[in-house]
């Protein structure tokens, strides 16, 4: 979800062509929005599939793109997509920008693997008095990262802390997601598969 001018909006994997035995795995990343949470405008794929390139990280064929997450930069008045991709390199990140929300997004960065780590899941937290963001991943069983990102969202500055170090599922901290409520930041995450 982005909250934005009264508006929110509820973007994420389309998974319209998915299914149990197929080999698409996402059709790029589609997008709705409210004012009031109830009612919802579908605004179709705001990141669509390239059919086109074998190579792009945006082909649904040969690779799998997973876990959107979007961020707005107030310096650069960029909206910053960064994706999971599963293909080739296992769990590279991809990085997009766009003027709106909506797009259209142009890929900025690929084949990224976040401080050199097989990262799995991610989310982000953006500080709204200075605009600092950090990444915070799953170095893949075994630890949770926070990462600076730099000053345009588009990468990671090499600055970063290492948290839950446990070593082996199920212990391991994954899928975290973060909010804030009354200046305090909290996280929440799962062990490894749940």
């Amino acid at each position: 979800m982005f909250h934005a001018d009264g508006v929110f909006y509820w973007y994420g994997e389309n998974k319209a062509f998915t299914s149990a035995k197929g080999a698409i795995w996402t059709w790029g990343v589609r997008c709705y929005r409210s004012v009031d949470l109830y009612n919802w405008e579908d605004l179709g794929l705001i990141i669509p599939v390239d059919e086109s390139d074998p190579a792009s990280p945006l082909n649904p064929r040969t690779t799998k793109l997973d876990r959107p997450h979007i961020l707005y930069n107030k310096a650069t008045k960029k909206f910053v997509c960064w994706v999971k991709i599963m293909g080739k390199v296992d769990q590279t990140r991809t990085i997009l920008t766009a003027d709106r929300i909506t797009g259209p997004y142009t890929i900025v960065h690929k084949d990224i693997m976040p401080l050199g780590m097989n990262a799995g899941d991610f989310d982000f937290v953006t500080h709204p008095a200075d605009g600092k963001a950090h990444m915070y991943f799953e170095r893949v069983h075994s630890e949770l990262i926070c990462a600076d990102l730099t000053e345009d969202y588009t990468a990671l500055s090499g600055h970063y802390s290492t948290h839950f170090p446990i070593g082996a599922p199920p212990l391991v901290r994954e899928g975290p997601a973060f909010f804030a409520r009354h200046n305090r930041y909290y996280v929440a995450t799962s062990r490894t598969s749940g």
